[in-house]
């Protein structure tokens, strides 16, 4: 059936004295009840990416209440654009996310499942393998064939991404969207908690080796960084002997704990890829000009610069102590054991589905667009103590 065809028999008004039968709801009927042209109704169900969530939220409401598209309950019109009415259900949600071999990813991925499973669904994970174009044809490739959709550390733009909230319930994780609902850990306060605990392993340079440069993650942990090294300079230099000195709203240090408090030089140094091979990489990087202490973009990129730093006879941490995010499998798996900001990886990808679940249900999604952040805790081990000290 051509698209012409479609939007035909979405308009044709059936004869119900003749037939015997009630008489079929058109888009007429719906736009009258919802206050919008025929053509806009039309929109919602043939391109509701080109419609407002909150227009086509009334529109949907509407068809309910006339009957328009009871048809599609008993599988007559498996049509993709007639998702947007949300009668027929797949039971699947899609997870987006940049590198399913990173142990972050999968950590979200068994939260999700385990909230969707709860619901009688599932949970299919798609790879973006970091491209933000591989990322949109799986999106659109996907998106006719589940409920919702969970991006999770997505690169593509905001706008692109509203976009897609406006077809298909939408999540975001790891990244707030305005008028989203998002989940996300406490990126900023967990990087303030490593940059402390370096300091006070008496490290007077840190180089924070970077992720991706569209990750918000990344970006909020180098302010958090910057803003915990700014703070530590003027609280050596007008608290010496408080009480305590508070580094940030969430914060606080005991002066009998800090042995070292002075305001370290900081530095950011990327890695081309947040991998083993990417930390690898930029430990050849941070050799040409080393520092006391790394703070890492994931455990992945802290453990190949590990790997790479002793292969040439660089100890950790009694030459460089390091520090990794995420405090995946791997952190444990490694010689010395990785210390690491650990993120409650797993109920973010357990309250990200439940909160999509309740908006496929009818929930709406302006009520929970305020993003949502889980907290975050340091797990010191072997590869930032450094006892001699």
């Amino acid at each position: 059936m051509s698209r012409g065809d479609i939007l035909r028999a979405m308009t044709h008004r059936g004869d119900g004295a003749q037939s015997g039968t009630q008489p079929k709801a058109t888009i007429y009927d719906v736009a009258r009840v919802a206050g919008v042209s025929p053509s806009t109704v039309s929109r919602v169900f043939t391109q509701p990416g080109r419609v407002s969530y909150k227009t086509a939220e009334k529109v949907r409401i509407a068809a309910r209440q006339v009957g328009y598209g009871n048809e599609l309950e008993t599988g007559v019109d498996a049509r993709p654009e007639s998702r947007g009415l949300g009668t027929r259900r797949t039971g699947i949600i899609g997870m987006v996310a940049p590198d399913v071999s990173n142990p972050f990813f999968v950590e979200i991925f068994r939260g999700a499942e385990h909230a969707a499973a709860a619901q009688g669904m599932v949970v299919t994970l798609l790879n973006a393998n970091e491209s933000t174009s591989r990322a949109r044809t799986a999106i659109e490739r996907i998106t006719p064939h589940v409920d919702g959709l969970l991006l999770v550390s997505s690169r593509m733009d905001s706008s692109e991404i509203q976009k897609i909230a406006r077809a298909v319930p939408t999540v975001v994780v790891s990244r707030p969207i305005s008028g989203i609902p998002s989940m996300m850990v406490d990126n900023y306060d967990g990087a303030v908690k490593a940059l402390v605990h370096l300091v006070d392993q008496g490290c007077r340079s840190i180089t924070y080796v970077s992720g991706p440069h569209r990750s918000w993650s990344d970006s909020t942990r180098w302010r958090g960084i910057v803003d915990a090294a700014t703070a530590l300079g003027t609280l050596a230099g007008d608290q010496a002997g408080s009480a305590s000195l508070r580094v940030s709203r969430t914060v606080t240090v005991q002066p009998s704990r800090m042995r070292h408090l002075t305001r370290p030089t900081v530095r950011q140094l990327p890695a081309d890829e947040p991998s083993l091979v990417g930390g690898r990489r930029a430990f050849g990087e941070w050799a040409k000009e080393p520092t006391d202490a790394v703070i890492c973009f994931n455990d992945m990129v802290a453990v190949g610069f590990i790997q790479q730093a002793e292969s040439t006879g660089i100890r950790v941490p009694a030459d460089v102590a390091v520090v990794g995010f995420d405090n995946t499998e791997i952190s444990v798996l490694v010689s010395p054991s990785l210390s690491t900001v650990a993120g409650p990886l797993r109920s973010v990808g357990r309250v990200g589905t439940a909160n999509l679940i309740a908006i496929i249900n009818g929930m709406k999604a302006p009520l929970m667009a305020k993003p949502r952040e889980l907290p975050t805790r340091l797990i010191v081990r072997e590869s930032s103590l450094r006892l001699d000290l």
